[in-house]
């Protein structure tokens, strides 16, 4: 596994996180933040793999 696939999987957990607290802790305002979060971290591992080939 190379760093960009791990760099996507961290944003892939990000965005589970963020459903998390927006559907068990009824927290939105955190939910969006790591939506974002996460979709920026699995954007920059598609660049870095893109870079890569």
């Amino acid at each position: 596994m190379n760093f960009a696939k791990i760099v996507q999987l961290v944003g892939i957990i990000l965005v589970l996180n963020a459903l998390y607290f927006g559907i068990g802790k009824d927290s939105m305002k955190i939910e969006v933040f790591l939506l974002f979060i996460g979709g920026m971290v699995f954007y920059v591992g598609r660049i870095v793999e893109k870079r890569g080939k």
